[in-house]
């Protein structure tokens, strides 16, 4: 799980083609092929996530770890809460999230 995980941050990371942050993501969600969810996203953003994701129909993962680790995961020094990827490919995708 993990190992996809990363491949697909890897791939975002190296295209530059990903959002970060609450307000970054929601005026990104159009385009977006995924979006990821740390847990410390408050309800009320995460209904709005939701919302506009079934929308534009932009799957969303839930990492089930804080804002510290996904900007970890990013390797940056910094908490990122949530993230839009655009630059990834959907078999990658559609893997995560058949193990979520």
């Amino acid at each position: 799980k993990m190992k996809n995980l990363e491949k697909i941050i890897k791939e975002a990371k190296s295209s530059n083609k990903y959002k970060e942050g609450i307000k970054e993501v929601k005026s990104n969600i159009k385009g977006a092929k995924l979006i990821i969810v740390s847990t410390s996203v408050n309800s009320a953003d995460k209904q709005l996530l939701e919302k506009s994701s079934k929308e534009y129909k932009v799957p969303i993962y839930y990492y089930g770890e804080n804002s510290i680790k996904l900007g970890r995961l990013f390797n940056k020094p910094y908490r990122i809460s949530t993230v839009a990827l655009k630059g990834v490919s959907e078999e990658d995708v559609s893997t995560l999230l058949e193990t979520q």
